[in-house]
Parts: structure tokens; sequence; C-alpha cells
């Protein structure tokens, strides 16, 4: 009993709700595994493997202008293109020319070719993530992203063979290529292509941004950021690399869980909470060699772990959420944008910040007897201020999401004939009778009613939504049959669910569906795709 229960608590936190097809998967981590590669290669060919000097520093501060401008614009172009597969696709080809321009001895080649990676890194950022958000539900992105930035950040250490001398930097070409075919195959498989019907909207994006929630959480990562420039001001990044890649690791996989399991705010307090731990200790143990039992540099590099893939992990899922509203869809890219744009001015910013600070108190040295300390008091006193701030947003995922499977009522799939070809019952509404109505009496009446509004109406969009008397019906839409989703609360992550069932069943049933004269035995078999996408299995191995 002890043994099923630890086994039900691991599938809770790891597994539940993590649902994504294979091909699905395969593509964001390729996709994801190209673009890191991509970073890394430039940063250390160009940043680490050099002697970092002024002209450097002030270098590196105009690719985090370009960087973060370049999140604005990309967000804009990548909300107009409808096929994001296909677009990434040659983006990412226009990267790779910009990394072989900067190969010649050139002065203006090699900031051309690094100005084209740039910008183009932001837009397949953009394009990256709006793919995974189609990819993802409230309840999964947390620990589907943070699952995807482990293996990718993990694969990519083979950019270090790459950088070792200049053949070898060649070669970088050939394998990225080859990676690139692979993106290719998998785009075909998988296409991500929006429709005018999705991206309708009522509202401005002006009128997202300046949302009282939204503001919170972008003015909250912006001020995480601006923290972070201080400190990269004040310490560098000279870190463990070993240390800080498995804490990364580990560090990633909890925030993933905390996100989708407890919610988004709190994971979020709890994260600055840890922040706050590690600057107080930097700060307060000053003149010691080490913190804690731990070497400066390593207690350092345990900070940076728990800065900067976290804050990336919760940028991606937070944005992703605002971006899944029906009305935001049409926005998000530039929703996403938006938020890593003010990741990179707020480093920016803190960074400057930092050395100005530090230029005062060294030629006015008495500023140290008025207020000494200032820049540890200053970054403690923002997390004071920000765990204050925070309390006031509002949370995700709520109990509702959560408990998605015991609102559901009942499912029935019909042709487009009218005939019912399978149908099941969840559970019975208060006061309902045994008596059983004829399914096919019921998918006849519904294919009425969907006819009878699309006549009136004029319109060859079809309807996704009843709401009847604290009932909902909801309805996806195949080449020769549709899909009746019944429930007793309205929940987003319904209709998805709803989306992928059909999808499934459309192309597990194909052959009879085209050639359907009326015998539905075929589809029994439709029991064990319900129980892939509604069944209570892990709530009951809970005892939920």
């Amino acid at each position: 009993m002890k043994k099923k229960s630890v086994k039900a608590r691991f599938i809770n936190t790891f597994i539940r709700d993590v649902k994504i097809s294979k091909g699905s998967f395969l593509y964001l981590f390729l996709t994801l595994f190209a673009l890191i590669l991509m970073v890394e290669v430039t940063v250390l060919r160009y940043v680490l493997l050099n002697e970092i000097s002024t002209i450097r520093e002030i270098e590196i501060i105009l690719a985090l202008f370009i960087i973060a401008f370049g999140f604005l614009i990309s967000g804009y172009l990548v909300d107009k293109i409808k096929n994001k597969t296909k677009n990434f696709n040659i983006i990412f080809i226009a990267c790779i020319v910009g990394l072989f321009l900067s190969t010649f001895k050139d002065t203006f080649f090699d900031h051309f070719g690094i100005l084209i990676v740039l910008i183009g890194l932001t837009q397949l950022t953009s394009l990256w993530f709006t793919t995974l958000i189609h990819n993802t539900t409230i309840l999964n992105r947390g620990r589907i992203t943070a699952y995807l930035l482990i293996l990718g950040i993990g694969s990519s250490v083979i950019c270090i063979f790459f950088t070792l001398n200049d053949f070898l930097y060649n070669t970088f070409f050939v394998f990225i290529a080859i990676i690139l075919f692979f993106i290719y195959r998998s785009s075909k498989i998988n296409p991500y292509i929006e429709t005018e019907e999705r991206l309708e909207s009522t509202i401005k994006y002006m009128d997202i941004i300046f949302e009282k929630q939204f503001f919170r959480y972008a003015s909250t990562f912006f001020i995480l950021s601006f923290i972070l420039g201080d400190l990269v001001s004040r310490f560098t990044l000279q870190i463990d690399l070993v240390v800080f890649s498995i804490v990364t690791v580990l560090y990633l996989v909890a925030a993933g869980c905390f996100l989708d399991n407890i919610g988004r705010k709190i994971s979020i307090v709890l994260g600055v909470l840890v922040l706050s731990f590690f600057l107080i200790s930097y700060g307060s143990y000053a003149e010691s060699l080490t913190i804690f039992g731990m070497p400066r540099g390593i207690f350092l590099s345990v900070h940076y772990a728990f800065s900067l893939a976290p804050l990336l992990l919760a940028i991606f899922t937070v944005s992703g959420d605002f971006s899944t509203e029906r009305d935001n869809i049409r926005y998000r890219g530039r929703i996403n944008g938006y938020f890593i744009s003010l990741v990179f001015l707020g480093v920016i910013l803190g960074f400057f910040f930092s050395r100005t600070l530090n230029y005062l108190y060294l030629v006015y040295p008495e500023l140290n007897d008025i207020i000494p300390d200032f820049p540890n008091r200053l970054n403690s006193f923002l997390l004071v201020i920000l765990l204050v701030w925070m309390m006031a947003m509002k949370e995700f995922i709520v109990s509702k999401e959560k408990d998605w499977a015991s609102v559901i009522i009942s499912l029935l799939v019909f042709h487009k004939n009218s005939i019912c070809l399978y149908d099941q019952k969840f559970k019975r509404n208060e006061g309902e009778l045994d008596s059983k109505i004829d399914e096919n009496v019921i998918s006849g009446a519904l294919t009425g009613i969907l006819t009878i509004i699309s006549e009136i109406t004029h319109s060859k969009k079809f309807l996704r939504k009843i709401d009847k008397e604290g009932n909902y019906l909801y309805f996806s839409y195949g080449k020769n049959h549709i899909v009746t989703l019944i429930s007793s609360m309205d929940l987003p992550i319904l209709i998805k669910k709803l989306d992928a069932f059909s999808k499934d069943f459309g192309t597990k049933y194909e052959k009879e569906l085209k050639s359907f004269a009326g015998n539905i035995s075929p589809f029994d078999d439709t029991k064990y795709l319900v129980e892939k996408y509604f069944n209570q299995k892990y709530s009951d191995l809970f005892g939920a």
C-alpha cells in the first residue's frame, strides 16, 4: 500500500496531465536544442574565449539592447505569421548564414553576421514559444518547459567541442545543417498553422499589458532582472560550470513541478525567498572565504543557478498562461516578447545602476559612512517590496482546473449523418433519473441544432460551446465526425483535451469513418481513447 502511495505521489508530482504527442515533443526538443546550440556557440566564440576588455563589455551591453528591442519587434512579426513551423526553418537558415558571415576576417562581415544572428534568435525564440504554448496546457506547461530546458541545455554542451579551434568550428555548420534537416522533417509531420477563427479578439494589445494583473507579473520579472544585472556587475559571471549545471538541472525540475502543482504565484514567491536568502547571506559574509561551509565561488554559482534558467522558465510559463486566454491568443508572440524584453532591459539597467553606484562610492568615500553597503541593502529592500507586491497577484492554477476530471458528465461521438458512434457517461447530475434517452436521438438533435445555427448566422465557422443552465457543451469537429463533451463547469482545459481526443479518434478510425454505412461495432475500442484523455486514473491512484 505504501509502495503504491509513493508511486501515486511520483505520478501526481512529475507526470500528471503531462500529455503531449511524441512528435510534438521531439519537434520542440530539436528546435530548442538548435536554438540553445546557436546561442552557446556564439557566446563561447565571441565572449568567453576572448579577453573581455572595456570595448568588449560595451559590445555585450549593445548586444543586450539589440536583443531586448528585437524581442519587442519579433513578437509583433510572429503574431502576423500563420505558419509558425515553416517560418522557423526559414529564419534558422538566415541565422546560419549570419554565423557563417561572422567567420570572415573582416570587421564589417563579423558585426553584420552577429547582428543577423541576434535578430534571428529573438525571432526563433518567439516562434518556439508560440509552438510550445500551442502544445501545452496550464496544467503541464511548467513541467514540460522545465524538462525541455534540461534536455536542450544538457545536450548543447557539445558546443564546447565546436569552439576548440577553427577547423572544428567550421564542422559546426555541417552539424547544424543535419539538425535543420531533422527539424524540417519533424515540422512536416507536426505543423503549427494558426487560423483566423482562433486569432479573433475583442480587446487591444495595449489593454492587455496595462491590465492590473499583467502589470504585476511584468514588473515582478523586471525587478528580478534588475537585481540580477546588479549581481552580474558586482560579482561577474565567473562560476563553476559543473556546480552551476547540476544545481540548474535539479532546481529546474523542482521549479517546474512547483509551478504546475502549487501554482504560479506561490512558486515565484518561494523563488524570491530563496534569492533573498542568497543575497543576504552573501552580503553578511562579505569578509569570509566560505559561506555555510561552501567557498564563495561555489556559493555564487549556486546563486546564479537559482536565478538564470528558473527565471526563463517562469517567464515562459506565466506569459504562456496569459496568452492562452481566448482574447489574448492573437497577441501571443507580443506578450512573450514584452516579458523577455523587460528582462533584458532590467539586467542592463541593473548593471549600469550598480556601476554608477560603485563609481559614486569610489569618488565620494564619505557615502559609505552615511549608507554602508547600500547595494546589498537596496536589493534586500527591493525583494521585500516585491514580496508584498506579489501577494496581490492572481493565481492562474486554481483548484477547479486541477479537478477537471470531476466535472465531466458525458461524452458523445457521432457521425455527421447523425448516427451515434460511441457514448460514455462519466457521472449523473443531481436529481437525474435512471431513464436513458436513445443516443441517436441526442446526436440527431445536436446535429440539427448545429446545422440550424450555421444556417441562421450564415457562417462557415463551427459552434464550439453552448452554456445551458450550468452545464457546458463543448464541440470538436473532424472530417466525418463530431465529438461533444458535457461538463458541469466551464474549463478551458477541457476543450483542449477534447480537440486532442477528436484528432486521435479521426486518425485511428479514418477508414471506418470514410466508408461508414451504419455499423458502429468497429468503434467499440474508443473506450481506450476515452481512458487516455479523460480517465481519472491519477486521481484514483492518489485517493482523490
